[in-house]
Order: structure tokens, then sequence, then C-alpha cells
């Protein structure tokens, strides 16, 4: 109900307002809805301040604004500090949720049933990066035959779960905080998915790529043109490479990696998030560099 609302709400708006007013209203709600998520983190109350979160989710993640009005909206007055807001909230929201799911799945008895019995959040949650993974599977073309390494996996690795589920392929889950790496491969001793599926606790600037037919970067790992240098100085010439990034108002939920962070790499095509989608996912290839460092 609450995603309805907005969305009627804010289509309702084009009936009253020229496009550059209403993208500037736009803006502003988009203001205020990151202010009531602030608000409710710092009052300390969980429920208000994920009804909150959900409600900022929905309009970021309506689709409501054609390309170019969602650029126009991000890069508005005084949004730069509103957006930076917005992701630290989120990648708070987003580690208390896999913190509680990594002890749900050391509590309970039955761990793969509680994968498709568990709550409706991290159902939600869940199906998120399950559908991600797949259209990740379908634009590489991974297979059993592959090996793959996810650099920025973080301590729930649920697309490298995916993976092993649906193809079949070997999986080295990376992870530069300890903790958060050991977290990560309990979830998968628990699950049975330890011969397929291994945690590594590293820096992705140091990991040797060569071994690797498959090499994704998280959105969150860092820094990523370190960690491209480091891919582009250690990986085979035939290897597929991955990023993960943002568009449009999903930037307001995880920061977009930068072009040119990606070099000696550029996108060459792209899984594009949609509907419930948060991430977009950069199939890369090598470009040749000019001696002065242009592509």
């Amino acid at each position: 109900m609450e995603e309805r609302i907005q969305e009627g709400l804010l289509r309702g708006l084009a009936g009253f307002y020229p496009g550059s007013e209403l993208l500037k209203r736009f803006g502003d709600h988009i203001q205020s809805l990151v202010e009531a998520a602030e608000r409710t983190a710092e009052d300390g109350d969980p429920e208000r301040h994920i009804a909150a979160l959900l409600a900022l989710e929905a309009v970021l993640l309506s689709d409501l604004l054609s390309d170019p009005e969602a650029r126009e909206v991000v890069h508005g007055e005084d949004m730069q500090a509103a957006m930076a807001t917005s992701q630290r909230l989120f990648a708070d929201f987003e580690c208390r949720l896999e913190d509680a799911f990594v002890a749900d799945i050391d509590r309970v008895k039955d761990p793969q049933r509680y994968l498709s019995d568990c709550d409706s959040e991290t159902r939600g949650y869940l199906a998120r990066y399950r559908a991600l993974a797949a259209a990740e599977i379908a634009l590489a073309g991974i297979g059993p035959q592959d090996r793959v390494v996810f650099v920025g996996a973080g301590c729930l690795p649920i697309t490298a779960m995916e993976y092993v589920r649906r193809t079949g392929c070997r999986v080295d889950a990376v992870e530069i905080l300890r903790d958060r790496a050991a977290q990560a491969g309990a979830v998968i001793d628990r699950l049975g998915l330890a011969d397929s599926l291994q945690v590594i606790a590293a820096d992705g600037r140091t990991v040797d790529f060569a071994e690797y037919s498959v090499i994704l970067v998280g959105v969150l790992a860092e820094p990523k043109a370190a960690i491209f240098a480091r891919i582009a100085g250690s990986t085979a010439a035939d290897s597929r490479v991955l990023c993960r990034t943002t568009e449009g108002l999903r930037q307001f939920i995880y920061k977009p990696t930068a072009p040119e962070s990606l070099l000696p790499y550029q996108a060459q095509t792209i899984s594009r998030a949609r509907g419930f989608q948060t991430l977009s996912t950069l199939c890369l290839g090598r470009v040749s560099l000019k001696p002065d460092g242009a592509a």
C-alpha cells in the first residue's frame, strides 16, 4: 500500500506542474524522505526506521522518471549530501539485516528450510540477490566449468551461493574484513557448501586473479581503481570481468561505480536494474590506452 500511495502522489504531480518544477518537487520529496529516515535512525525506533527506509526505497525503485530526468534529480542542488546520507542509512540497514540473517542460520536446526521459510523482509532480500545472481549468470555465461571470484562478498555471500546452486561452478568469496569473512565461512559450512565455495579473508588489491575465468567486483568493494589495476595485471585475456554499479535514483542506495575507476576496462554490456532490483551489473572489456592515458 505504501508504494502505491507514493507512486500515485508523484504521478499526480505531473498534471499540475511543468517538467522542471515537477523534477524539483520530486527531488524535494526524496530529500524529505531521507531526512525522515535519518530522524528515525537517531530516535532509535527500529520499526519506524524500517518503515521510513521502505518509503524512501519505494520512490527510488519506482522507475517513474526517464534516465535524463533521474540524472537531473540526482545532480540537483544540495542532492549530494542527501545521497551520501541515504547511502549510509541503507548500508547500515543492510549490515544489520545480514548480521541477523547470519545469526538465524547459526541458530536454526535446519538452515536450508530456513532459507525457504524465513520472514517476508528477509525473503524479499534473498529474492533480490537471487534474481541479480541469475541475471549475472546469463550476462557472463557462467557454467559448471568456471572458477569464479567475488571481490567484496560480505558476511552473507548470497550471490556466490546462487552461482554454485544454479551452475555447479566453484566460487571464491573474497572479503577484506576478517570478522565478516569468518561469518561468511561459518554460513557456508552450516549450509554444506564448503566443497564448492571458499571464503578468503583478503584485500582485493592482493588477489592473484590468474586462476579465475569469471571475476565479479561488488558495488561496495574499494578502492576500485586499484582493484581493477590488479585484475588487469594478473588475469587471463579471456576472463570475463563483471562489476556492479547503480544508475538513476538507485544511486541513493549504493554509490555508483565511476567509469574512470574501471580502467583499463570499460563497460561493453549491462544488465540494468528495474523494479525491485537495486544493482546493475556491467560486463567489461579491455580498452587500449594511448600514451597519454586516454582511451
